[in-house]
C-alpha cells in the first residue's frame, strides 16, 4: 500500500501516522528507536505490507504490469491503488477527503520526534506539493510516478508507468474495490474519528 492507504488504516494519533510513514524509511529493529506509538505505528505499516504484497488480488493486479516495469510492479499498483482509493473515497471514509489529508499533513508536520534523513524534507515537500489530494488525477498520479523515478539511483521505466494505469485502468479498479475491503477488516483501527460508524 502506499501513502494514502496507510493514513487511512492506523488509529489516526500524530504518533501512529509518523510510524507508519516512517516505516519506508527505516529498516531493520525500531524498539528503543522511537517512542512506544511510532514503533507500533511502523509494525502496523510492515504487517498491512505483508498482507498486501502476498494477497492473490495483489498478485493478479501486479501480473497486469507489462514485461518492462514488471521488475517495479508492487511500486505501481502501490500508486495505483491509492488513486483508486482517492478517486472513490467517500466509499471508505466518512469525512471528506480533503479534511483528512489536511489532518496527515498537520500531524506529520508538527511531530517533535528524532527522525531520520530525508524524513523531514519528504513530509514538507509533500505537503507543500500536496502528493495526497493528487491521487486523484491521472496527472497527479503521473507526476508520483514521475517523482519516484528520478529519487531510484538505478536507471528505471517508472517516468512512464502511468501507461499501466492507462492500458489497465477498468480491471486494476476492479481489483482494488475487491482487495481494500479486506484491508480494511484487517488493519483499520476500530477507535479513529475518520472511520465510519
Amino acid at each position: 500500500m502506499n501513502y494514502l492507504a496507510h493514513m487511512l488504516c492506523c488509529d489516526q494519533s500524530p504518533a501512529s501516522m509518523l510510524g507508519n510513514f516512517l516505516a519506508d524509511f527505516v529498516k531493520g529493529a525500531v524498539e528503543g528507536r522511537f517512542p512506544s506509538e511510532v514503533v507500533e505505528g511502523i509494525r502496523h505499516h510492515r504487517r498491512a505490507d505483508c498482507f498486501t504484497d502476498s494477497h492473490e488480488v495483489f498478485g493478479a493486479s501486479r501480473r497486469l504490469i507489462s514485461g518492462p516495469r514488471r521488475r517495479y510492479a508492487g511500486v505501481i499498483i502501490d500508486v495505483l491503488y491509492d488513486h483508486f482509493l482517492a478517486t472513490n473515497w467517500d466509499r471508505y471514509c466518512s469525512t471528506g477527503l480533503d479534511e483528512f489529508v489536511g489532518r496527515v499533513y498537520e500531524n506529520l508536520g508538527q511531530h517533535n520526534v528524532a527522525v531520520p534523513h530525508p524524513v523531514p524534507m519528504v513530509i514538507e515537500k509533500m505537503a507543500r506539493e500536496d502528493w495526497l489530494r493528487s491521487y486523484r488525477t491521472v496527472d497527479g498520479i503521473d507526476r508520483t510516478f514521475q517523482r519516484i523515478s528520478r529519487r531510484l539511483v538505478r536507471e528505471n521505466p517508472l517516468d512512464s508507468a502511468i501507461e499501466e494505469l492507462e492500458r489497465n485502468y477498468d480491471p486494476l479498479r476492479d481489483h482494488f474495490r475487491s482487495f481494500f475491503p479486506q484491508v480494511l477488516a484487517q488493519f483499520r483501527a476500530t477507535a479513529t474519528p475518520f472511520a465510519r460508524s
